[in-house]
């Protein structure tokens, strides 16, 4: 009886730790459009605290912050405004509490809905089915995408393929604290498989990788507790983590989406991030016979479990500067460290502590806000600190380093971002050479920049969105890698650092390193993209993209272009 009333006691606290009930606590993805736009507006001024180091944020957070701009729509130019209302009618519930834009094609249902229209509108927002009274609230919206594509070049000749994609994303609040979200898609594909290989994201799909199928999918659900200043959160999505405006440092888009737990705490100058990831090692086949047929082998493919584990606390002081720290460590070929799992430590004394077995990281980036229109931000990250080493020749004086600049109506040209990085990882970073799955990295792919180490690499971006229906946008990037040498038998000849799945090798390998030897190879990208909402929750988008690759030991050099027009819809 006694553990029945404090399990309730304890329930009860929870919703009532916060005296103001929130709108929406599930999170925004990272990939929506309201991101560029708050950005923008932070480093015109308009608003303080903008803590975009980790995304996503809260539906919530994001809603208060439109809020805040809305106030000052009269710093805005008029296709500013336009964006501005249109989010505000696509977040409106988090802002004002009511459904009144809305469409609902299938159902509306709740005391909140009595001035939900029907049918499709080109102002208005839209869900398929649509819940929302005082207890709970429901938006279903259908995902459609119809997109095409070709290359030509020197990469695969003349290729071509095409998909249709169906899906559905659900979302909602429960007692306006307990959040949820689930997404799934399915595409059907014609075509090359090795064009859509080429796309970042779609390889990421393993289904993409099984030959005898046609398709490829993806998933993304979690639960979300907002308590106001605190909010916790178990599930899978997609998580960005650093300040870079190309690349992030920590956690970026490169490798397949993990699940994971996270905990975040915004309180007036004091943000904190702690988060526990589920990560995959690389891929190894097991095989193995049956007692009753020894003579035939099956083949079994095995990935180690490995985790990831990282906290950020940052302090922000507005209209001056924010300052974070961060400690990231990746470990491996044991359970789920519950040494790992508690919010509040210092990883690296802990690891010391369960032997040093692990890959532990640190941190530090500045991010300024004393000048308007102009935001300068840089990061540096340490893969382990060897204080006598720092910044010498030595292999294990291991870091990264990012800087750049966010230039909001640059020359008085209005409407217009500009943006501006460079990205250096020196040898050996990511790597680690006492375990064989402790590499900053998912199935191989690195969490951080895709430059990966013994490399660098500069990125130009500029966005024109003009019109609330119509934005632009120019994307230049350059790399430079140093790879590892390979004979004809495709075997490492020496080892420069530039394989984060090779570590150092200690008596065999130089005690050295010189940033970008080896095999050295050049990479260009040009993107020009155009999106157009045709009408609201319809869009219609092109991208050409120039790739440029020049081998410096070879001379050998591939160029291809791309092309690709894509229609989406949501329902």
């Amino acid at each position: 009886m006694q553990k029945n009333l404090l399990i309730a006691a304890t329930v009860a606290l929870l919703l009532l730790v916060t005296s103001q009930a929130l709108s929406q606590a599930e999170t925004v993805p990272v990939y929506h459009p309201v991101y560029s736009f708050l950005k923008k507006m932070e480093v015109k001024g308009l608003i303080d605290r903008y803590r975009d180091a980790v995304l996503p944020l809260g539906r919530a957070d994001v809603g208060k912050y439109l809020k805040t701009v809305s106030e000052k729509h009269g710093s805005l130019s008029r296709a500013e405004r336009e964006w501005l209302s249109d989010f505000v009618s696509e977040f409106q519930y988090e802002v004002t509490g009511s459904v009144s834009g809305f469409d609902a094609l299938i159902a509306a249902s709740g005391e909140k809905t009595g001035s939900v229209g029907t049918g499709i509108h080109a102002g208005r927002e839209r869900a398929a089915v649509l819940h929302a009274d005082s207890l709970v609230t429901l938006f279903v919206n259908g995902l459609v995408e119809l997109d095409g594509r070709r290359i030509s070049g020197d990469g695969m000749g003349s290729a071509h393929t095409e998909f249709l994609q169906v899906g559905a994303r659900a979302r909602g609040t429960v007692l306006g604290h307990l959040g949820y979200s689930l997404q799934f898609t399915n595409a059907h594909f014609w075509g090359s498989r090795a064009l859509l290989a080429r796309d970042e994201r779609i390889s990421q799909s393993h289904a993409l990788g099984v030959t005898n199928a046609q398709n490829f999918d993806f998933y993304e659900g979690s639960i979300r507790y907002d308590a106001g200043i605190i909010s916790a959160q178990v599930g899978r999505e997609r998580v960005l983590w650093g300040n870079g405006l190309g690349e992030k440092m920590t956690l970026s888009d490169n490798p397949r989406v993990f699940d994971h737990v996270r905990v975040d705490v915004n309180y007036k100058a004091v943000g904190y991030t702690f988060l526990h990831g589920w990560l995959l090692g690389t891929e190894r086949a097991l095989t193995f016979s049956l007692p009753t047929d020894t003579a035939f082998q099956f083949s079994e493919p095995t990935f180690a479990d490995k985790f990831f584990a990282a906290h950020r606390l940052e302090l922000s002081f507005p209209g001056v500067i924010s300052v974070g720290f961060q400690e990231m460590v990746v470990y491996s070929n044991r359970s789920v460290d519950l040494a790992y799992l508690s919010p509040l430590s210092f990883l690296e004394s802990v690891q010391r502590s369960r032997g040093e077995r692990d890959n532990v990281f640190w941190a530090f980036d500045v991010q300024t806000h004393f000048m308007r229109d102009l935001e300068v931000s840089a990061s540096i990250l340490y893969d382990d600190i060897n204080v006598p080493d720092m910044f010498s020749s030595r292999w294990n004086d291991r870091y990264a380093w990012q800087v750049g600049v966010f230039y909001a109506d640059p020359f008085t040209l209005p409407n217009t971002s500009l943006m501006m990085e460079y990205t250096r990882v020196e040898p050996y970073v990511f790597s680690h050479g006492r375990s064989r799955d402790n590499s900053f990295t998912s199935l191989g792919q690195i969490l951080g920049p895709r430059v990966g180490p013994n490399g660098d690499s500069w990125f130009l971006r500029l966005d024109y969105a003009p019109e609330r229906n119509l934005s632009l946008s120019a994307r230049v990037l350059l790399k430079r890698h140093g790879l590892n040498p390979l004979d004809s038998a495709g075997t490492v000849t020496r080892n420069v650092g530039g394989d984060v799945l090779f570590p150092h090798r200690d008596g065999k390998d130089s005690d050295t390193k010189l940033f970008l030897d080896g095999s050295a190879m050049k990479s260009r990208r040009v993107e020009i993209a155009a999106s157009w909402e045709v009408l609201n929750q319809c869009w219609l988008e092109g991208l050409y993209r120039f790739d440029s690759i020049e081998s410096g030991s070879t001379g050998l050099k591939s160029t291809d272009n791309f092309f690709t027009i894509r229609l989406r819809l949501e329902l």
